[in-house]
This record gives C-alpha cells, structure tokens and sequence, in this order.
C-alpha cells in the first residue's frame, strides 16, 4: 500500500514478499513537523479496520525470489527474479532413488521464458533436530506447527504439501485479480475504447490432487498459520465486494466497523474462498461481466426446449442433444440478426438526431415519418431505412421458405447422406483392398522364382551332363552345376523373404511358402543323391587307376606317395561339385550328417582302404606290426629276435657295485623298432592332416563367425567322419606302438609291449609339435591341425595306459620285498633296489635308438614318465622303511644297516 503524503516526506521503496505481495517500507520519514523532530512510522496493514482503501493500494504480480545467502542470514543476494504470472506448469516429482530416507521430492516449476526451478521442501537433519527441539520446549510458532512430529518423512512431506498449496493459492487470487480488473475495466469503460488486457498462461498441474491438497490443509491449518494469505484473500474479498458495488450502483464506502461475530463469519467466508480458489471455482466470475448478462443468459437457456424426446421402455427420456444444440444455435442466429437490425435502426437514428441538431431543431411539418421531407438526406435515410426493413422481411419469408423445403426434401436428404456414407466406405474399402494387392504383390513378388529355374529345381539331374555309359561327366557338367547353384540360393532368397517380409498368416503366401517348402525337400533330395553318387564314381575312377595301385615290391616310401597322390586327385575332383553340398547346407543342413558319412565311408573303403594301409604297415623296415601279430612263429624264424623287449622288473640283471655293465645284461636289453613308429608319423600324419581340412572345407564345419559351442559342434562332427575315414591307418597305428587289443577285437589280437609303448609316447610327444596352431588364424588350416593334435593325444593315452600297468605291476613286485629275510639279516642290497638301475639303462637305450649318439631323451619334459618312474623310486624307499619296521627284523640291524 502506499501511505498518504503528508504521513510520511520520504520516498518509499518497494519491496517483494516470497508469497508474491509487495509492501512499501518507510526508510527514514517523518510525519511530523520539523519542529518536534520525531520519526513519523505509516499505518501498517493492520491498523487500517477495513483493509487498505483503494487510492493508497499499489498492486503487482507476486514473484518468486532465488536467493543466496549465508548460513548466518547475512549479505543475501539475488540471483535471479521468477514472475509467477509466467508460470506454465507445477509439477509434484516424487523422490529419487539416490536420496537421504524421509525425503519427500521436489516441485519443480516451468515458466514460458523456459526456465525452471526446482525446489527442495526437505530440512537437512541437524536443522530437524534443532527445530524438534525447540518444539519440544513449547516456544513454537505457528509456521512450524507441520513441524512437530518426530518422523521426519512426515516433516518434509508437510512442508511440501504446504509450499504446493500456498503457491496454487497465490496463483489463484492472481487469476481473479487479473479476470475481475478485466471485467471492471470493459464495465466503466468509454465506448469505442480499447482495453489492454494480460492474459495469463493456462497452468499445467501434474501430480497433484487438488482435493486432497485442499483436505490436508484445512486438518493442519495451513491458512491459520499464514497471516500474510488471510490478509491478501481478506483483500481479495473486499476487492470483489466493491468492484460488485460499483458495478451496481456506482461505487460505495464500505463499513468501517464490524462487530466480532462479522469477523468470525468473515473467516468462513475466507475459509471457503480458499477451496473456491484451490479447485478452480474462480474461473465462473469471468464468464459475465453484470448480473444483468446473467440473467439474460439463463432466459435464453430455459427458453430453448429439448428435441425429439423419446420415451424408452422403461420409462425413461432420450433427448437429442445435437437438435437442441442445432436449435439454440439458431436462436442465438435470430437474437444476432436482431441486435444487428437494432443497431442499423439506433444508426440511422443518430444520424437523423445529428442532421436536425446541424439545422437547430425539428420542424413540426417534419416531426413524424409521414410528412413531407424534400431534403435529400432526409429522403436518404428514409429510403434506406425502408430498403433495410424491406430486405429484412424478405429476408425472414425466405428463411421460412427455406425451412419449410428442407423440411419437405429432408428425406431426400438422408437418402442422399446415406448414398454418400455408403459411397464413402466402398471407396475406403476399394482403398483398402488396392493396398493389399500392392502388398501382396510386394511379398509374392519375392516369393515367385523364374520358370527355367523352377525347373532346374523339380529336376535338378535334367541340367547334368551323362557319358555314354550313364555315368556323370565330371568335367561337362560343370555349367549345370553353376545353374543347379543359382537356383538353390534363389530358392533359398524366396524363403528368406517369405520369413523375414512377414504375411505368412495370407493363405497366397502360406499356399506359396508350402509350395516352396515341398520343392525345397525334393530338391535337396535330388541333390543329395547326385553328389553321392559323384563321389562314388570319383572314388572308383581314383582307386582303379593303375598309377595309384599299390604294388607287391614297393617300399613305405612309395606306398605313401601312392596314397598321397591318389587323395589328391579325388579331392581335386570333388572340388567342382562343391557348390552342391554348399546348397544343401543352405536349404536343408539335417542332410548334411548322411552325406559326409557317405564319404567318409568312400574314402575308408577306398583311399585309405584297409588293404592299402596293411601294405603300407606291412613295408616299414621294423615290420613292427607283423612281428607283434605273429609274435610266437616270428621266434622260430631264423635269424630273427623276439617282438617283445619288455622284461619284468624281476628279470633284469642286478647291478653290481664294481662292474656297471655286466656282460650277462647286453643280450637282454635289446632296443625297439622306433623307425616304424618314425616313419608312420612323418609319412602318414599329413595324410590324416589334409583329409581333415578337406572334410572341413567340403562340409563347411570351420566358418569362423561361429560362436564357440557352434564351433565345438562342427570339430565333433569333423572328428567322427574324419576318424571313421582314417580308421584302419589309427588299427595298424596301434600294433606298432605296442598297444594290445582288446579282450572282444575282431581277427588277431596283438601282445602289449610296455617299453615300446614308452618310447612311442615319447615319439608322439615329439610329433606334436609340428601341428601346433601358432598363428592361430582359424579356419579350415586350424581345424586339421586340431584333428591331428586330438590324434596324437587319443594314441599317447592309449600307450601311456599300456606303460602305467606295467609300472603299477613291478610297484606290487617291489612292496613284496622279494629276497628279504623275515629277520632281515644278510639281505644284501634288496633284488629290486639293484635291478632298478638296469631298467633304467634299458629304457636309455630304446630313446637312443636310432638317434645320434650324443643324442641324451629329456624324460623330466614328459609328465607321464617323470611321474611314474619316480613313483617307482618311491617304492623302493617305501620297501626299505617297511622291511625296517617290520616286527621280525632286528631292530638293532634295521637301525644300525637299512637305514
């Protein structure tokens, strides 16, 4: 408010309040003489008894006030400035998953400018604690009444709930404000004038249950303890009563005294002006300036009947509602077109009024329309006048008419709208069913494949080119290989499409994806079927050719380049037709396990056939493996030693101390054929090698965008074929490493022999290391070398397991304590304590074989033989220490000699 001059000679500053009013405050005026020298103070707020009169209010919008300042409360700074006739949205946030327990969210508020302001309702917890107890005290305010519980969820969620309803209350009253300012203004204004008036921004509440809000206000009091809010809805109230006053009568002085049952009444009316504003009642004042209008509209309201009301079955009305409205829209038409011939008439008046007041006055021979007037704007007026009433009449006659022939054709009318509505949804329907046959078009479009290679596809062997003999001819047919091609990835793309395009659910593309289905399966049969039998025509024409064949007097060396070349060629061969086992693996990979068995069963019965592989076995230097089959008539032979090398440990020779070769031992430690097992590997594992990648290459098992379970699959696969393939070159293998058959083999079993068992597991040790993967690149290369790695590893498990029996079987020996008196006197050096040593030279001389002579094995490298020979030095000690404590040994001897 501002204070009359003569209260105050300063100048007045105004100020904002956080709840968006401004008040001036007096810095230094006195409203007394110069001569008393006192301080004049202004008349606050609440001195005045009936509010603040109209001539001393300043009003303006509230705003919001961003401060920051010091913990003390002192240097405040303004930061920025919020105007809240701006304000766009409130919303209610909830809290975040990353604050403090007991907090109870944000409010954020948005403003047309763009910015955005969110305000934390939550007290950190050394200020709660402080507050509580200051409560507890009983020296509390009002304010803080939402403060006195203990929890501190309740706290912050009451602050929030307060600060939300204060602010939808201050929004509130500057809604009115600004509606009823408007109002007045229209009222007393000049005619013709133009009113500036500001609109305010609709406001967008989220989260927020104004009801609810209004609940929780009134149970804790939030308008009591608000001083600031009472006194500006207080203002607001008289406000209202003297804009209503001086609208009806002027303007009036409002009472300056009130008694206290006035007061108490007045804050009820207060109390329920707070829910009006709160759930948005306010807006009703805006939609009629004076009772008069009013009135008047609620005349017109009763006034207009409802159409076509109908009584139901059950007794109750329906009423059109579209015909009252269409009617009331029509009477509100006519009212117009009256209030604007009304005009016209009060128009044409005025100007009369005018004309006569130019002349001085009204002549009596002129004074009514039926006199004699020869001025021409007399004559003008008039003849518009009567033109304007004329028109008007004519103007209703047609209106009549009209009504009257819309009525008439109104069934014609229907009929048409009918007609039209029909039309309408035949033409959405003839939309509709054009978009499906584009669409159908678009997906059978893929799905339909070329006549020629359709029929490549019913018949795949039509395009394959027959000698004379009815065999295929490998080399001719290659361009009927690159069409059968062709059509299987085509085949392939239309049921990709088919899949991927969607429509399935459409009987034309289901009718035609079974169709291709079907084609699909027969096809892939026809291809499966004509691949076989390409590989079994190769596999006969590579195997009967006579530079291949295997003969009587041919070395290993040359057998195995026989091989060797003869593998090539076929593989050569089959790499033309390899396009068709790549559409098989397309179209239908379950196909593919029958097809790669069926090779592999070729290639065992004829490249790697067991005759070839026996031959070759049969022409190592050793003959290794005829000498363990034929082990018993070997001996007989002149000239010829026995297979086996292997002795128990009990029949070697005790060491003596003075002589470490005793001559009586050369004879027995005779060394292994280690040039079989040498030569098997160098020549033969290669072999194993290239039909490993050709299997994985043929069959597509080593595709590198694989996962690692795809990928373990696949080298499973690759192993079985490749094993069945190469199954007689892993029997032969078997005898020349020393390893016996099994109890329930098939044909002649084959006698164990540990210590070549032993050497070959150190041969094979050191074959691995030609097929390790070093690069590492994967692949059908990575693949092989995996398969021979596998190979080698099956075959040292096998020799390794021959050799451990053996070495389990001489410990048993040992723990016996053969040659130990039960008194343990004059035992001498244990038997198997002395003829351990002579073991160990054998087992020397076997790695020596065939080496140069400064040539010395490093058995600690290999794991297996390190481990168990030293198994058997354990059991020697283990021997001595068990004869030593035994009862019937002498301890005195035991204590004083074994140990």
């Amino acid at each position: 408010y501002n204070p009359e001059q003569s209260e105050t000679g300063s100048s007045i500053k105004p100020a904002a309040s956080k709840k968006g009013r401004r008040k001036s405050v007096n810095e230094g005026g006195s409203d007394a003489g110069p001569e008393d020298g006192k301080k004049a103070t202004p008349k606050r707020y609440e001195e005045y008894d009936c509010g603040i009169p109209p001539e001393r209010e300043i009003s303006s919008f509230p705003a919001i006030l961003c401060m920051a300042i010091h913990a003390d409360g002192t240097k405040p700074d303004v930061r920025k400035i919020l105007e809240l006739d701006k304000l766009v949205s409130i919303e209610n946030a909830p809290p975040r998953k990353n604050d403090s327990t007991g907090s109870a969210g944000n409010v954020i508020l948005v403003f047309r400018n763009g910015d955005a302001v969110e305000i934390d309702c939550d007290l950190p917890n050394a200020v709660m604690h402080s507050i509580g107890a200051g409560v507890g005290g009983g020296g509390g305010h009002g304010a803080i009444s939402g403060l006195k519980k203990k929890n501190s969820d309740s706290q912050n969620r009451l602050r929030k709930e307060k600060f939300l309803w204060s602010l939808l209350q201050i929004h509130a009253i500057l809604c009115t404000a600004v509606v009823e300012r408007t109002a007045a203004a229209a009222a007393l204004a000049r005619p013709g004038s133009v009113l500036a008036t500001s609109q305010l921004p609709p406001l967008v509440v989220r989260n927020v249950d104004r009801a609810e809000l209004q609940y929780i206000s009134t149970v804790n009091g939030f308008l009591t303890d608000s001083p600031v809010l009472c006194a500006l809805l207080d203002r607001q109230s008289k406000q209202r009563n003297r804009n209503r006053g001086m609208l009806a009568a002027g303007g009036g002085n409002a009472e300056e005294k009130k008694s206290d049952d006035i007061v108490e009444e007045g804050k009820d009316e207060m109390d329920g002006m707070a829910y009006d504003m709160m759930m948005g009642n306010y807006n009703r004042i805006a939609l009629f300036v004076n009772e008069e209008e009013k009135r008047d509209a609620a005349d017109v309201l009763n006034s207009t009947p409802w159409q076509q009301q109908e009584i139901t079955s059950e007794g109750t009305m329906n009423v059109d509602a579209s015909a009252t409205a269409e009617t009331l829209v029509r009477l509100l038409q006519q009212r117009m077109r009256d209030l604007e011939a009304e005009t016209c008439r009060r128009l044409i008046s005025w100007e009369d009024e005018k004309f006569y007041s130019a002349l001085g006055g009204r002549s009596e021979g002129n004074a009514t329309d039926e006199g004699n007037d020869n001025t021409v704007d007399a004559m003008s007026l008039n003849d518009l006048f009567k033109t304007l009433q004329r028109l008007d009449d004519e103007l209703e006659k047609m209106e009549s008419w009209i009504q009257d022939r819309a009525a008439t054709i109104k069934p014609i009318t229907d009929e048409c709208h009918g007609i039209e509505e029909e039309n309408r949804m035949l033409e959405q329907q003839w939309i509709s069913y054009e978009a499906l046959g584009n669409e159908l078009k678009r997906l059978l479009g893929g799905l339909v494949l070329p006549q020629s290679l359709m029929k490549v596809l019913e018949n795949p062997g039509s395009v394959i080119v027959y000698d004379r003999s009815g065999a295929i001819d490998v080399e001719r047919s290659e361009e009927g290989v690159e069409l059968i091609h062709q059509a299987g990835q085509a085949l392939k793309v239309a049921i990709d499409a088919a899949e991927t395009e969607g429509g399935i659910h459409l009987r034309a593309v289901s009718d035609t994806v079974k169709t291709l289905s079907a084609t699909s399966t027969k096809f892939c049969g026809s291809l499966a079927r004509i691949v076989v039998t390409v590989m079994e025509q190769l596999s006969k024409e590579v195997c009967s050719n006579s530079d291949s064949m295997v003969g009587k007097n041919d070395n290993h060396s040359i057998i195995a380049r026989k091989i060797r070349e003869a593998q090539r060629s076929f593989q050569a061969s089959l790499l033309s037709y390899i396009k068709l086992i790549e559409i098989l693996a397309l179209l239908k990979p379950d196909i593919l396990p029958a097809v790669r068995d069926t090779y592999s069963e070729l290639v065992a019965e004829g490249i790697m056939s067991k005759k070839r592989m026996k031959a070759y076995f049969a022409s190592l230097p050793g003959r290794t493996s005829v000498k363990l089959a034929h082990d018993d008539k070997f001996d007989a032979l002149p000239g010829r030693s026995s297979a086996s090398v292997t002795h128990d440990l009990s029949e070697y020779p005790p060491v003596s101390l003075r002589s470490s070769n005793p001559p009586e031992a050369s004879a027995m430690m005779k060394p292994v054929n280690v040039e079989d097992i040498e030569a098997a590997l160098a020549e033969m594992l290669p072999l194993i090698a290239r039909e490993a990648y050709f299997t994985a290459a043929l069959f597509g098992l080593s595709s590198r965008h694989l996962d690692g379970r795809q990928k373990k699959r696949n080298f499973e696969a690759a192993k079985k074929s490749v094993d069945n393939s190469s199954q007689y070159f892993r029997y032969y293998m078997t005898r020349i490493c020393g390893i016996a058959s099994e109890m329930d083999a098939e044909g002649k079993k084959v006698k164990g022999d540990a210590m070549l068992s032993l050497v070959a597991s150190i041969h094979l040790n050191e074959s691995m290391d030609g097929y390790i993967d070093r690069h590492k690149k994967g692949g059908d290369h990575s693949l092989s070398l995996a398969y021979v790695r596998a190979t080698i590893l099956d075959l040292r498990k096998k020799v390794d397991k021959q050799w451990v029996i053996w070495v389990e079987d001489q410990i048993k020996w040992i723990r016996s304590n053969p040659g130990v008196p039960l008194n343990g006197k004059r035992a001498g050096i244990f038997a198997s304590v002395a003829r351990f040593p002579s073991y160990l030279d054998h087992v020397f001389i076997c790695c020596k074989a065939g080496r140069s002579k400064d040539h010395s094995p490093n058995l600690a490298k290999i794991k297996v033989v390190s481990y168990y020979l030293q198994k058997m030095a354990s059991a020697l000690f283990a021997s001595l220490n068990e004869c030593a404590e035994r009862e019937t040994t002498d301890q005195q001897y035991a204590s004083n000699v074994m140990r």
